[in-house]
Parts: C-alpha cells; structure tokens; sequence
C-alpha cells in the first residue's frame, strides 16, 4: 500500500476542480498532469516519439514496486538506469530498448518498453529482482495503451503534483551508438625528447 505520501487524485479535487475552472481548450492547454484533455495530448507525443525510434516489439510491462514514499521510486529508477546501462556495455542487442514507465496509485510501475531484439525472457531475467510481468501489444493500440496508464486516475501523484511528469516516470531511450570509452593518456617516451640547443653570447 502507498503511504500518505503518495496520494491518488482522488484524495486532491481541489486540484482537479482548479485544472476543470481552467477550460483547457485547443487554443489554451493548462498542461496540468491532473487534467484529461493534456494527458491524451500527452500520450500522443509519447506514442511518436516511440514509433520514430523504429524499434519494435512493443509490450507493456508492470512491475510491482511498492515504494513506501517518492524517494523509492527515484531510487530504483537509477537502479534500473545502471542495470539497462550495463547490458548495453556487453550486449549491443540492448541498445536498440526504449523503455517508458509511470508510477501508478496502486504501487505498480507500468509502461511501454520496445524490446527490439531483447527477448521477453532476457528482459524478464534483467529485472527479476523484482516481480515482472509482460503482455505483447501492437502498433496501432500503443496510444490507447499508453493512456491508460497516465490517466489522472490512475497515477500517483504528491501532495502538491508538479505540472509535469518527470517525477512520476522513468524513460530510457534507444542508443544507437555504442558507449564511448574514454582512453588512457598517451605516455610518451622521454629518450625521445630533444634537448635543448646551447646558446653563446
């Protein structure tokens, strides 16, 4: 269960009511995370951007977190960073992933990840620290798929929520070129120096 620090939108009408007096329109988007016109507008940039990528093998993947505050989740999205990070150094397969997911009021972390040549099962065996499930989608139902995890309902969301998402998700994207490492100095050999030329006066 989530704790008093993470609270659901439910608990927040003040907000929503002050997102609904807003009348967010085509001409004027409040861009409130709290509101429903924004967040479909947002899925729609997310889905996009996901399909430009040209990595395929959508999936949607929950993984149950159950952070006791914010902090947890921050935690592990670094976690999660350095895990994906080091399959990249030693597996040029994982490169090609992209991975979006939010923090949702029930203490699951859904979203969409693009496997590309990743397995499920290697994906499955990366984050099998904790409890991992992926179900297969396809192209044409990644927006609807994306909001229904975005949905103000459905996130978790602060005491105060922010006007963005960034603290409520976690995006890894493609890497299509491979980590670069940085080399050594080159030494050079002192023999090899040429002294300097006596000078008479």
């Amino acid at each position: 269960m989530l704790s008093n620090k993470l609270a659901s939108p439910s608990k927040q009408s003040p907000v929503i009511n002050y997102c609904m007096n807003q009348q967010c329109r085509s001409q004027r988007r409040c861009g409130e995370i709290v509101c429903e016109k924004c967040a479909r507008r947002y899925t729609g940039g997310v889905a996009r951007r996901m399909l430009r990528t040209g990595t395929r093998n959508f999936h949607v993947v929950e993984i149950k977190l159950a952070p006791s505050s914010f902090a947890d989740f921050w935690s592990w999205r670094v976690e999660a960073r350095n895990v994906v990070d080091y399959r990249r150094r030693i597996g040029r397969w994982w490169r090609d992933l992209t991975l979006n997911v939010w923090l949702n009021q029930d203490s699951m972390v859904r979203g969409i990840v693009a496997l590309g040549p990743v397995t499920p099962d290697e994906f499955l065996e990366v984050l099998s620290r904790r409890p991992t499930a992926l179900r297969a989608i396809t192209q044409s139902s990644l927006r609807d798929e994306i909001y229904a995890i975005v949905q103000p309902s459905q996130l978790a969301f602060p005491a105060v929520p922010s006007r963005r998402y960034q603290g409520l998700k976690l995006t890894i994207a493609a890497r299509r070129k491979a980590p670069k490492t940085i080399s050594p100095p080159e030494v050079k050999d002192v023999r090899y120096y040429l002294e300097p030329m006596p000078v008479l006066f």
